[in-house]
Formats: structure tokens, C-alpha cells, sequence
């Protein structure tokens, strides 16, 4: 257990915002019922979730094989999409930015842009069943090939205006520096297409330095590797860059030891942008709601710090801004009730 939470609160019906997510991470047991699977919940955790504690961010990667392998086909693809949607709107979130790597559900012979009417499908059927509001990121990732990562930001450009808000450098930081992709991500700027990036997880503070340097990303995913350098976050907070962080995800790959050593709570009263975010639904197994309880549980967090967060994550989402205010106001409405 990462931290007690027996006399946390329930937060399942408080509105949320999520802005780093995995599709891949996060197939649900519901989503293989529908596609002919009827898999056991003991059978389901077994191949589909990752150990408590891994012995690396590798170790949690190859936890993701199982879920990629059963999302290589349209109806799949779909399917999971509108299930993560359920489940997220069962888990209180209003707006989500769901991620992932086209490029990487393709063994079945869909074309990139096949694996894109799939998906998109699934958030229209998700977004019509549950009234939540959900966009997409695309990954290109660092141990791709750059002219393949390049195929990926044609393709968010391509389906800008049907779902695709912004895209993403993923994968393994500490094997892959952030430079080889640079070319990339100078094209996704040139398109006007928002950028977030994996940084400062698997590796220190000079990776995210690097990807501050040559991604130029609005966002960071982690970044908690910054509280290691004063300067670093003072250069955060300076340029306004936002931080999704991932606190369970970050304990599980074994960047901390426990929850109590995870800096989250001092970024924060630091007074760094941050959201708070659970990377993987599945891979973990975890929610936002069980997130936030391991918040208050550890830290004492109570409603001005989740309101706080909630309202930074919506100003730094990628969703249009007259999109905004309604969902504030929810936000506000929420937390206040």
C-alpha cells in the first residue's frame, strides 16, 4: 500500500481535470468484455497491471505489451476509448486529455489514419454517453525514428479540428535524449500545434533542461525531478510552464521511495503549476479519486489545494479558451458545494 488512506474523504463526485493519461495504460476489463474477452478480474490484473513497486520505468513499460497487443484493431480501439470515457466520468472528471502513439497500434494494418477514425469514434461515443469533455494528444516517442515521430505530427495536424488539441514527446528519457527529435517538434511549432513533453522522471534535472531547451514545450509530463535544482524551478516558474504530475506513477517506476518522499507537496506550496494526474488507469491500477486521497492522506491536501490544481490543469489544457469558463465554473461550483 503506497499510503493509508482509511480516513481520507471520497472525492468521486468532485469535478476533476485529468491532462496526462495513457490510452494504452488504461484498457479496462469492462472494454475486452465487449470485444469477446470475458476475462476474471484475478486474470485481468495478472496480465494487464504492473507491480506496486518496479525495479525501473522499463520494467513498468513492458507492463503496457498486453494492452497495446489487444489494441491493434478498430473495433478495439474504439471500444476502449468510449470505456475510458466512462470511466473517467464515473471518476468525477469533467475534461480529460487522453495520449497516445498512433504509430504503435498499426500491427494489424490500419494506417495511421484508420487508427484515428477509430479512436476519435470511441470519444464521440464516450462524450455523447457520459457528457464529459475529452480531447486528444498525440505521442510521438523517443526511441522512434524522427522521420516516423514526423508522420505523427502531419497526422495531429491533419485531425487538428476532429479531437487532436496538442502533441507529446513520450518514452523512455534516460536511453533517448530529447535532441534527436528536435527537428520534430520544430515542425509541430511551425504548425501551431501545442507541445507537452516526458521530461524529468527517469532522468534528472539536465533532461529536462534539454527538453525545455529544444522541445520548447508548453507543458511538461512529470517534471518532478526539478525540485533536485533551485535553479531549474525557478526557471519553471518563470517561463509559466506547467507540470502534470503523477505522484502514484512516479512511487511505482521507483523515482521515490514512498508517497511521503514524493515532492509534490512542495512544488506546490512552492508555488509551481501543477496538476495532478494518474498516468495509467490500468497499468497502476488507480483513479483520480484514490489519487487525491493519498494527497490527503499524506499531505493534508484539502479543497483549496485540489480546487487550486484543478483550476491550473483547465488553465493550461489545450481545449480552446472560450471552452473554459463553463468548465471553471464547475470547478469552482464543485469544490465549494
Amino acid at each position: 500500500m503506497l499510503v493509508d488512506v482509511t480516513a481520507a474523504p471520497d472525492f468521486t463526485l468532485k469535478p476533476k481535470v485529468e491532462l496526462h493519461l495513457h490510452l494504452d495504460c488504461s484498457l479496462t476489463r469492462t472494454a475486452l468484455h465487449r470485444l469477446g474477452n470475458p476475462i476474471g478480474e484475478a486474470e485481468f490484473r495478472r496480465l494487464y497491471t504492473a507491480p506496486e513497486r518496479c525495479d525501473s520505468l522499463m520494467d513498468y513499460l513492458r507492463a503496457i505489451g498486453p494492452s497495446c497487443e489487444a489494441l491493434q484493431t478498430a473495433p478495439a480501439l474504439t471500444i476502449a476509448m468510449d470505456e475510458l470515457l466512462r470511466a473517467l466520468a464515473a471518476d468525477g472528471v469533467i475534461y480529460a486529455e487522453i495520449r497516445f502513439a498512433p504509430h504503435t497500434h498499426q500491427r494489424g494494418g490500419l494506417t495511421l489514419d484508420q487508427v484515428m477514425e477509430a479512436v476519435t469514434e470511441g470519444l464521440a461515443a464516450g462524450a455523447s454517453a457520459t457528457g464529459i469533455e475529452a480531447r486528444l494528444l498525440l505521442c510521438a516517442l523517443r526511441d522512434y525514428p524522427p522521420a516516423e515521430n514526423l508522420k505523427v505530427i502531419e497526422l495531429a495536424h491533419r485531425w487538428r479540428d476532429r479531437g487532436v488539441v496538442g502533441v507529446d514527446l513520450a518514452g523512455d528519457e534516460a536511453g533517448h535524449p530529447a535532441a534527436a527529435n528536435r527537428a520534430v517538434f520544430d515542425r509541430a511549432h511551425a504548425l501551431g500545434l501545442p507541445v507537452t513533453a516526458h521530461a524529468g522522471e527517469a532522468a534528472g534535472p539536465d533532461s529536462l533542461r534539454e527538453a525545455i531547451a529544444l522541445i520548447a514545450p508548453a507543458r511538461i509530463g512529470h517534471g518532478v525531478r526539478a525540485i533536485e535544482s533551485e535553479d531549474l524551478m525557478a526557471e519553471i516558474k518563470a517561463r509559466n510552464l506547467h507540470l502534470e504530475v503523477c505522484p502514484s506513477s512516479n512511487i511505482q517506476v521507483g523515482v521515490f521511495g514512498d508517497y511521503a518522499a514524493h515532492p509534490v507537496d512542495l512544488m506546490s506550496r512552492r508555488g509551481l503549476s501543477l496538476s495532478i494526474n494518474t498516468d495509467a488507469r490500468t497499468v497502476a491500477p488507480l483513479s483520480l479519486s484514490l489519487e487525491y486521497r493519498r494527497l490527503a492522506a499524506a499531505f493534508g491536501w484539502q479543497t483549496g489545494e485540489f480546487l487550486a490544481h484543478n483550476l491550473e490543469a483547465l488553465r493550461h489544457a489545450f481545449l480552446p479558451e472560450e471552452a473554459k469558463p463553463t468548465l471553471g465554473g464547475r470547478l469552482i461550483e464543485g469544490w465549494g458545494s
